[in-house]
Parts: structure tokens; C-alpha cells; sequence
């Protein structure tokens, strides 16, 4: 019980963090957070230490039976909703994206993504949305 406790805390206090990242304020993480428990994984890169990539279907938070494919990186990350098609945003599909792929990381390697370390997350060059 006092293991699933500390993963709970950590995991608020990483969601904060992105939050922070993002420069976003913590209900529309909550809301990507939500839409990662609904959505469907496609494709896992897997190189034995980390997970290095993730690939999802994520369904829209306003339109029934529509869903965008996210997919998540250490290098980038796309997703075919309008925002980051045609804005280039990071959009709340690939937050979402972003919040699997860490709690996969977590769960198999006990590794949490260091969000600092995404360039794409922040858009400081070099790494691409969209």
C-alpha cells in the first residue's frame, strides 16, 4: 500500500512538473491525462532499456467517433489534430501521448521521463511537433 501511495505522489508531482513544462495549467494536463486512460496503443518502440517511442489512438474530447494518431518520441512528436497539423501545437493528444508513454516507462523499467530533457516539449529547436 505504502508503494502505491509513492507512485501516486510521484505521479502528481511529475504531472506538475509537465504542467510547469508546458506552461499550461494543471486541469488541461488533467484533461490529456484523461485522454490517455481512453486511448488505444498502437505500436511501442522497445530497446530492452526504455521505451523509446509510442504510437496511440486517442480519441477527441469533442467530436464522437473521431480520433487523432499520436505519436511520441524523445526526439519529436505528431499527432493529426488540427492544432498540431496546421498550428504546429503541442496539442492535449500528444500530452497524452507523453503521459503513456511515461507510465509505460514507469511500469516496465521504473524509469520516469525527464521532461527537461524533451527540446520538443519546450520548442527550443532541434526537435520537431507537428
Amino acid at each position: 500500500m505504502e508503494e502505491y501511495q509513492q507512485l501516486n505522489k510521484r505521479l502528481k508531482e511529475w504531472l506538475l512538473e509537465l504542467a510547469s513544462s508546458l506552461n499550461w495549467r494543471v486541469d488541461k494536463v488533467l484533461d490529456s491525462y484523461k485522454l490517455a486512460q481512453n486511448s488505444e496503443i498502437l505500436d511501442l518502440r522497445d530497446d530492452g532499456r526504455y521505451i523509446t517511442g509510442i504510437r496511440l489512438k486517442v480519441p477527441s474530447e469533442s467530436r464522437n467517433n473521431t480520433y487523432y494518431y499520436v505519436s511520441v518520441g524523445p526526439y519529436g512528436a505528431k499527432c493529426t489534430c488540427e492544432a498540431s497539423v496546421i498550428r504546429g501545437e503541442v496539442c492535449k493528444h500528444i500530452v497524452a501521448g507523453l503521459i503513456m508513454w511515461n507510465m509505460l516507462n514507469v511500469i516496465k523499467y521504473g524509469r520516469w521521463i525527464d521532461t527537461k530533457e524533451l527540446g520538443w516539449l519546450r520548442g527550443d529547436g532541434g526537435h520537431q511537433v507537428g
